[in-house]
């Protein structure tokens, strides 16, 4: 082989060694597809993405909307894992659907549940006979009355709602309804917009969505839950087959570092309590 050729084979050899380094650093990173609320928990995979934690892991981020059941497209194989929801909700919605297939793989933060009104400046003007929205699935609806507990406006057979069976409660589970109130059961996204309806005299809303609609729960609320002992966190869920995925748990890990934890805390304030600030 004379020197031109020799050289020719040399450059095509160094080439075809970068290319395959290139791809080979190329694979090394994994992009996970999430489906997920705006706020904050679009607000905080966006943060924990861009602050540097995930060194092997991309996030494409698919904002949760209209009627599709994030649940279902998780365990359909359409996204690798959601971030929208708290451990009651997951064990009712598996209940329901009779399937243990999607596992919690990390906890973030309490969205804690508040009453709202712009009828009534406190809990004691709200008049007799009034309705009240509140959540239609089975462990927020349940979680909504023991906010009205709280506010002094009923009275729980089962006082304390972590011996209560969340996904059971009904009506029929209140003790005194003194006031006589009346509930409009509605999809928690609806539930801001109630409080402009002259049929509804307060509401009972998720932390999220309150502040999507730009209500700040420790100003605007009537009475707020308590974020301690508070069974509620908000969760990464997965599927069983892929909770060992490494992706999955540099993204669970990146979630709970006190970093994540420290920048809710500076973001939301008392509104999103952050599980792991201390």
């Amino acid at each position: 082989m004379n020197l031109r050729l020799r050289t020719f084979a040399a450059v095509v050899a160094a080439l075809t060694l970068s290319t395959v380094g290139l791809a080979g650093c190329g694979s090394q990173q994994e992009t996970l597809t999430i489906s997920a609320d705006a706020t904050p928990h679009a607000e905080i995979l966006k943060y924990v993405q861009d602050s540097g934690q995930l060194k092997n892991t991309k996030i494409e981020i698919k904002p949760i909307s209209g009627q599709v059941d994030p649940n279902q497209l998780l365990e359909a194989g359409d996204v690798d894992a959601n971030f929208f929801q708290h451990k009651p909700y997951l064990d009712d919605w598996q209940r329901e659907h009779q399937t243990s297939d999607l596992v919690p793989v990390a906890s973030t933060h309490i969205e804690p549940m508040a009453l709202y009104s712009k009828k009534a400046k406190a809990t004691a003007d709200i008049p007799a006979g009034s309705t009240i929205a509140v959540p239609k699935d089975p462990t927020n609806y349940a979680r909504a009355l023991y906010v009205l507990q709280g506010a002094g406006l009923l009275t729980m057979k089962e006082q304390d709602s972590s011996k209560a069976n969340l996904s059971t409660i009904t009506a029929a589970d209140i003790a005194a309804n003194p006031k006589n109130l009346k509930f409009v059961e509605l999809d928690r996204p609806q539930l801001p917009r109630t409080l402009d309806d002259p049929q509804v005299t307060a509401s009972v809303i998720n932390s999220n969505y309150a502040i999507e609609a730009g209500l700040t729960p420790t100003k605007d609320g009537l009475w707020m839950e308590s974020a301690q002992n508070n069974p509620y966190a908000n969760i990464l869920v997965t599927t069983t087959k892929k909770q060992a995925d490494p992706g999955i748990k540099e993204l669970a890990a990146a979630l709970e570092s006190k970093q994540t934890a420290d920048w809710i805390t500076q973001k939301y304030g008392e509104s999103i309590v952050a599980v792991h600030a201390q």
